[in-house]
């Protein structure tokens, strides 16, 4: 079940992958679920037939997950335990709440647990190096080992920035060109082309650019979140996007949503 746990990673926004016991947790219907190389574990169960009904939807995602690795880029982002103190010793401990966290303790507990990055405080200092950990595999395609080489981001991070501003500026212009065709109150509308979409895909990419996670999309359609990440693969495929802003960007330049 080892070699599972990257594409987890990937597919589920809420799991986590941790080091060292290795593990991935994450919330399947409604339960908190743990996988081990040679064991699983969920709670808390109501009966002993939602607990059975439980096994058998797990098993059905794990198989789908088996059958879909082509279509997931697996994710070898693992946590590694730091002890919580060791995090608010970087931190400024003002619990000025930029960060989103109502304390700087509450912020160091989501950094461990992967839910937030420590980037996300103003008051951080930079840090001194940055490293890219790149995995080593058997002939089975089990992760054997590691190579960490030491990189720059600031060149990434300055590119990432500019096309943020790019985005905000194409979304403002998208809405201006959307008021003046409305004020014209044209009678001839241009034909809609919606890039072969079924409709639960247009559903889907309409909640996406509404700004929905894949479990809170996967919540409003009562579809499963790994069902919302291979809508997701053929959105991006048949928009021939990289990613959920482009999508977003691109529906509603050709009014698709």
């Amino acid at each position: 079940m080892r070699h599972l746990f990257p594409y987890i990673n990937a597919a589920l926004d809420e799991a986590v992958y941790y080091e060292k016991p290795e593990h991935v947790s994450f919330l399947f219907h409604g339960y908190r679920c743990f996988l081990y190389p040679n064991l699983a574990a969920a709670h808390f169960f109501e009966s002993k037939m939602a607990a059975k009904d439980f096994i058998v939807c797990l098993i059905d995602f794990l198989n789908d997950i088996y059958n879909q690795k082509e279509n997931i880029r697996p994710n070898y982002d693992q946590i590694k335990q730091i002890p919580i103190i060791d995090i608010l010793k970087i931190l400024p401990k003002t619990n000025c709440q930029k960060c989103g966290y109502l304390t700087c303790m509450a912020f160091a507990a989501a950094i461990i647990k992967g839910k937030s990055a420590a980037d996300k405080c103003p008051s951080l200092a930079s840090p001194i190096n940055e490293n890219a950990v790149y995995p080593i595999f058997d002939n089975n395609g089990n992760v054997v080992n590691s190579v960490s080489l030491r990189i720059n981001t600031s060149k990434l991070k300055n590119r990432i920035q500019e096309q943020q501003e790019q985005i905000l500026m194409l979304e403002a212009s998208l809405k201006t060109n959307k008021q003046n065709e409305e004020q014209n109150d044209s009678p001839r509308k241009s034909e809609k082309n919606n890039f072969g979409l079924t409709n639960r895909e247009i559903e889907v990419l309409k909640l996406i650019a509404e700004g929905y996670t894949n479990n809170e999309i996967s919540g409003i359609l009562f579809i499963s979140p790994h069902t919302v990440k291979s809508h997701m693969i053929n959105i991006f495929n048949k928009l021939s996007v990289n990613d959920r802003t482009q999508a977003a960007v691109l529906a509603i330049q050709n009014d698709i949503i």
